[in-house]
């Protein structure tokens, strides 16, 4: 199993802006098209580990991050399944 997680966003300002700050605080992260199983109004979402989402989230919220929501990927047998994550 290969876990990860996707953050969306409702603007490409926000997106970008969180790209930035997670990035420059030493998290992986890459940008990449929001899937099409989840509707995002900007089209952009952010890939992040698994291992690092509780930090991340720690952080987009000290840092009055605008995120529109989170999703837990779960990829088995080439079959993803997205769920939306509080």
């Amino acid at each position: 199993m290969n876990d990860y997680y996707i953050a969306v966003f409702d603007s490409t300002h926000y997106a970008l802006h969180f790209e930035k700050v997670i990035r420059g605080s030493g998290f992986t992260i890459n940008i990449m098209p929001v899937p099409r199983e989840i509707t995002a109004s900007c089209g952009i979402s952010a890939k992040l580990e698994a291992g690092e989402i509780d930090m991340i989230k720690e952080l987009a919220v000290k840092e009055n991050l605008k995120v529109a929501g989170y999703y837990c990927v779960e990829a088995q047998n080439g079959k993803k399944t997205y769920h939306k994550s509080i």
